[in-house]
């Protein structure tokens, strides 16, 4: 009996001790177990959360804005730099006409104003001179001695024909015809010259008639009613012009000619229209320094279609001209800046774009060049309504 109660005894704790050995092993297995699910769980926590982290990084531009925003190619350009020159408009000399006296006497009339418009042939002044009394006494004189030239070589032929006279006669008198043929056209074309019409008041035909040669402006007017003139005298009375077109005219100092060639594109700014850009090119350079200024002069040809240009305005001259180098252009609108520092966005397509750091080297007429690395010529940029893009950009950066 007491055999039987003792193996049960040791039976019950072999069991008792497997099962608390089964519960130790489950107990391990399950931690494993957990440890195995949390560390996968976790895994899988880590890369979806990557995943809508690069999801978030990726900007696409919406549709609406790829409507709205426009491009621009990167190119290298020639570095374009500003020559800043002051000056003033002046006459075209090659549309200028100066009137000088020709004939001395007194000056009964001034019929123009300085800056009136004229037209050709139209009357400026007269003048009473004894000259053209002369001149239109020898006119109406050469003209009777051609009258009576003629009318002898008519009678010569016809007594040669009925051969009351010889041939000689003949010869004399058609030679005598000759001269005063010759005559008349000297003082004709001196009257001519002159000025033929005489007033109706003047019988004497002393009236020298001064008359506009061409269309255009009295620019400089220097007689007046009552003056004595003289034919020597080296003044002139007026100066026209026509002023279709002008100069502008400025000195460039010795330091500044290098960068100056015929050809250059200048912009010019007057007092008069601050707000009007006129266009023309460097059209002469002086050969010869100002030896009181160190200074040449330069003329820019400008249209005038309109006369707004007035001789003697005062000018603000641009001359653009190359440097001698070349680098990255962009227009000045493709160019952000942000904390003191400037970008442009390089497009690639809709889903890649991307924001560069550059360097602007100066800004030229609404163009930026910009110094940049690793940019290869013919990239795209967002030239229009960019900022959006940026801003985007920025945020994910």
């Amino acid at each position: 009996m007491n055999r039987y109660i003792q193996g049960a005894v040791s039976t019950n704790s072999i069991i008792a001790t497997d099962t608390n050995l089964l519960k130790m092993i489950f107990k391990k297995y399950f931690s494993y177990l957990l440890i195995a699910l949390s560390a996968e769980l976790f895994s899988s926590c880590d890369k979806a959360a990557t995943v809508e982290n690069e999801a978030e990084k990726e900007f696409c531009i919406p549709d609406s804005l790829m409507k709205n925003i426009s491009f621009d190619t990167l190119k290298t350009e020639s570095v374009m730099s500003t020559l800043r020159l002051s000056g003033k408009i002046a006459c075209n000399d090659d549309h200028v006409i100066n009137i000088f006296p020709l004939v001395g006497g007194h000056v009964t009339k001034v019929q123009v104003s300085l800056g009136d418009y004229v037209k050709k042939g139209a009357l400026l002044a007269v003048v009473r001179s004894s000259d053209m009394a002369n001149y239109l006494n020898d006119f109406k004189s050469a003209k009777s001695e051609l009258v009576v030239a003629k009318k002898n070589l008519e009678v010569a032929e016809e007594m040669k024909n009925s051969g009351v006279s010889s041939e000689k006669d003949y010869i004399i008198s058609e030679g005598e015809f000759q001269k005063a043929i010759a005559r008349f056209n000297h003082v004709n074309e001196i009257m001519h010259i002159y000025g033929s019409s005489a007033e109706e008041s003047d019988s004497a035909g002393s009236s020298y008639l001064i008359k506009s040669p061409i269309d255009g402006f009295i620019v400089e007017k220097n007689v007046n009613a009552g003056m004595e003139l003289r034919a020597d005298d080296a003044n002139r009375l007026f100066t026209i012009s026509d002023l279709k077109e002008v100069w502008a005219t400025a000195n460039v100092y010795e330091s500044d000619i290098a960068g100056l060639k015929l050809g250059d594109n200048v912009e010019i700014t007057t007092l008069s229209y601050p707000d009007r850009k006129f266009t023309g090119k460097v059209e002469r350079i002086a050969n010869m320094l100002n030896p009181e200024t160190n200074a040449i002069t330069v003329k820019i040809r400008l249209s005038n279609a309109d006369y707004s240009l007035k001789p003697g305005m005062f000018a603000n001259i641009s001359v653009f001209f190359p440097e001698q180098q070349n680098m990255f252009v962009v227009p000045s609108r493709s160019v952000l800046f942000d904390d003191n520092k400037s970008y442009i966005v390089l497009f690639h397509k809709r889903c890649d774009v991307d924001m560069k750091q550059v360097k602007v080297y100066k800004t030229f007429n609404e163009k930026c060049y910009i110094l940049a690395d690793s940019i290869q010529e013919g990239a795209l940029t967002i030239a229009g309504n960019g900022l959006f893009v940026f801003t985007a950009l920025k945020k994910l950066n």
